[in-house]
């Protein structure tokens, strides 16, 4: 059960939980002649939200419309159902706050960030989500916001995406990420097909790559030594493509990639060069 702490309008409300944690909570009426006290059967939810443990929820919805906490809640629904992927909660918070600063201080966004340029290339299936997303937000609450707000919502949902809850990661990444695409694309001489699913699946390997290894997670990534002998042998020029991005890694982020990892990313490098022969 849950207990009404406010309720924000018919369909929105802050409650507490069995563990006194804080939640945000969306339902069809569930905030409808609610009070402070009032408890509330959780199968009425139709999306529950927590916030990382820095944030305190009451005091984050001081500055958060309920219309805007509403129309992101739309988002964040409308990309799980594109993208086909679970989303860290904490994309509710990090996106309503974004979208609320856009509308409030359009001058103050930074619309000189180079990588809203890459950003459509980089995340092709994120970006597409964010131009959705600013059709919503207009029809929705009637706010036209400029056509790069697609990459900056396209970043908040590869952020939800990953082990890591910091924007500035996610923008370190995506970087490194852009980086590594250029090695590819100059090494070969190649215009890389931004559209194919080998170049989304090797962008989808190389983030949780280098995300892993920004958390520190451990993780086994033991390949057959015979195998790691082919790969180098039959691959030789995208193993020293690998070899190149792996120098540049470990010199952004100060540590070490194993040959097993490199082994994997060349994999993915052939089939890119593969898929973009076709």
């Amino acid at each position: 059960m849950l207990t009404v702490i406010k309720s924000l309008n018919n369909n929105i409300i802050l409650a507490k939980s069995e563990k006194n944690e804080e939640l945000i909570v969306f339902g069809t009426g569930i905030g409808f002649k609610k009070k402070k006290g009032d408890v509330v059967d959780e199968s009425q939810a139709t999306k529950v939200f927590q916030s990382e443990k820095n944030i305190q929820t009451s005091q984050f919805l001081e500055h958060i419309s309920p219309e805007m906490l509403a129309v992101t809640e739309k988002i964040v629904r409308l990309g799980e159902e594109n993208l086909q992927k679970k989303l860290n909660q904490s994309i509710l918070f990090s996106l309503a706050d974004h979208l609320q600063f856009a509308k409030e201080r359009p001058n103050d966004v930074n619309q000189d960030n180079p990588l809203q340029w890459e950003i459509p290339y980089l995340y092709h299936d994120e970006y597409e989500v964010g131009k959705l997303a600013l059709q919503l937000i207009e029809k929705e609450i009637g706010l036209t916001l400029p056509e790069m707000e697609a990459a900056f919502i396209a970043l908040h949902f590869v952020n939800a995406q990953i082990d890591t809850n910091s924007m500035e990661d996610t923008i370190q990444i995506t970087k490194l990420i852009k980086n590594a695409v250029k090695i590819i694309q100059q090494l070969f001489d190649v215009h890389l097909d931004k559209t194919t699913i080998s170049y989304s699946r090797f962008i989808t390997h190389l983030r949780y790559f280098l995300a892993r290894h920004k958390s520190k997670s451990t993780v086994d990534v033991n390949m057959d030594e015979t195998l790691k002998e082919i790969i180098q042998e039959r691959y030789m020029k995208s193993y020293a493509c690998g070899l190149i991005i792996k120098e540049m890694v470990e010199k952004e982020f100060q540590w070490q990639v194993s040959n097993d990892e490199i082994s994997y990313l060349v994999i993915h490098i052939e089939r890119l060069l593969q898929e973009n022969k076709a």
